[in-house]
């Protein structure tokens, strides 16, 4: 896989700090999302891989509802800053990896969370069969992707553009990623829950994230074949 570390390096800060701010007002909707779904498909205490944890934000809270997790991610600047939380008490550790996901240990997890990344694999197909492999037979992916009939991602009048925009090489529809998922090795549990939308800070429209041509990301709770 490429390796955008300069561009993660560069985000790191605004990044950590965007989420910390949403975290102290309870708007922290990507982590709850994922932790709504780890907590429904991964038994209490399981081990999880959070590939691609950026400044660990998804991981802390993780640890903090009783899973041990380890967070990989390829960028000293989103380490660093992963690593500046206060995880006294925490069962969880950040490392360094490559880009690529092909030399994770074979069936050490029983979770796998994966936030925003796989848009940005050259090989989708390799990237969850590699992920597939990390996983124990009764493993569960939890993983989110680009929603290509987001109406915000594809229409956008004020020409608003996150600065990732450049990087990221694919958007799926859910029956598209369905697909993907299906022939690398994964089974869908459930259709996707749709989030992350301009209009998260509002709370009455925070609502239309939910619709698949509204939420710009949907997570997916998928099991290993």
């Amino acid at each position: 896989m490429e390796d955008y570390t300069n561009l993660f390096d560069g985000e790191a800060a605004a990044a950590a700090s965007t989420w910390d701010k949403q975290i102290a007002s309870g708007r922290y909707i990507r982590g709850q999302v994922f932790l709504s779904a780890a907590l429904k498909s991964v038994p209490r205490g399981g081990y999880i891989l959070d590939y691609g944890c950026g400044p660990g934000r998804i991981s802390a809270l993780l640890a903090r509802n009783g899973f041990c997790v380890l967070g990989l991610d390829p960028s000293p600047g989103m380490l660093a800053a992963a690593r500046q939380q206060n995880l006294d008490g925490l069962n969880v550790e950040f490392q360094g990896c490559s880009f690529a996901p092909e030399e994770l240990p074979p069936g050490a997890f029983d979770g796998v969370v994966c936030s925003s990344v796989i848009e940005y694999a050259p090989d989708p197909g390799l990237f969850l069969r590699s992920l597939s492999a990390a996983l124990r037979p009764s493993g569960v992916l939890l993983i989110s992707f680009a929603n290509s009939l987001s109406v915000p991602r594809v229409w956008d009048p004020l020409r608003v553009r996150d600065s990732y925009q450049a990087a990221r090489k694919h958007t799926w529809s859910w029956p598209r990623f369905r697909e993907l998922l299906e022939a690398n090795g994964f089974t869908a549990t459930r259709p996707p829950r749709y989030f992350r939308t301009v209009t998260d800070r509002i709370a009455l429209l925070r609502l239309l994230a939910g619709s698949r041509f509204w939420g710009g990301l949907g997570l997916v709770i998928a099991t290993k074949k």
